[in-house]
């Protein structure tokens, strides 16, 4: 299998959110609610394939709002459509470090966590929202999964907000972050640092098929043979639809 082959395997499960709209939690600030305008405007331009309108959407929302971790997350989706690997992987680590730093944000009182919280309810529903209305329930494992993963975080920002309390919000960062990462390191080569974090999507989400069998591609490409064919059982396992040009290609290497 030809290298450009096995790259087309890596590309992240499609989640293409249409523009549905999202009723807006009453605390949501003013400038969260426009940042998601930008958003949402970013996710139509990148279901036409306009990829500079998009990033210049999602660049929008950043600069209203620079906690928008969805909308670095989104950044990062455009410049991989571009190719443009590089600043693919600067919108992906900032992302991750948007999620990273949020455990330890304090806020003043009562009213500042709350609306904050509120703004990133908001960018979780609309896209949680946009998935349902353009996918109904025709979701892949991985779009499945990915919307569990953006439920599941909804739910512990609702927990947070409905706690009388100041305290940090805690959301880890979900396993599609590192995964993109990886995705986007292994398209600049930077084989070691895709590994790494593949292997980061796959402690925090071991049951993202997408991520086992990304990683036994890499395998495959550096000539880890028995360690490829069982991250592809791992993403079976999963109910991952493996490419069966992937699963030749393991068979041709161990015969040879």
């Amino acid at each position: 299998m030809r290298q450009t082959a096995l790259l087309v395997l890596l590309m992240p499960g499609s989640v293409t959110p249409t523009a549905g709209q999202v009723p807006v939690p009453k605390g949501a600030s003013a400038e969260a609610r426009r940042a998601n305008e930008h958003y949402r405007h970013g996710w139509e331009s990148m279901r036409k394939e306009a990829w500079d309108e998009a990033i210049k959407a999602f660049e929008s929302a950043i600069e209203i709002d620079g906690h928008f971790a969805l909308a670095y997350y989104s950044l990062g989706r455009a410049h991989m459509a571009r190719r443009d690997f590089p600043k693919a992987i600067n919108a992906y680590i900032a992302c991750r470090d948007l999620y990273v730093h949020a455990g330890g944000e304090r806020f003043s009182n009562q009213f500042e966590a709350k609306r904050r919280i509120e703004d990133r309810i908001l960018q979780y529903e609309t896209t949680i929202r946009q998935m349902q209305q353009d996918f109904g329930k025709g979701l892949t494992q991985s779009q499945s999964l990915y919307l569990r993963e953006l439920e599941s975080t909804v739910r512990t920002l609702q927990d947070a907000r409905d706690r009388s309390d100041t305290a940090p919000i805690d959301t880890a960062v979900p396993y599609f972050v590192p995964m993109a990462l990886g995705a986007a390191y292994f398209r600049s080569g930077q084989f070691a640092d895709a590994e790494r974090e593949y292997k980061v999507a796959i402690d925090a989400n071991a049951g993202s098929g997408e991520t086992h069998s990304n990683l036994a591609v890499l395998y495959l490409m550096t000539n880890r043979i028995d360690e490829a064919e069982q991250e592809v059982k791992l993403a079976e396992k999963s109910g991952y639809q493996v490419n069966p040009g992937l699963k030749d290609e393991i068979k041709k290497k161990k015969g040879s």
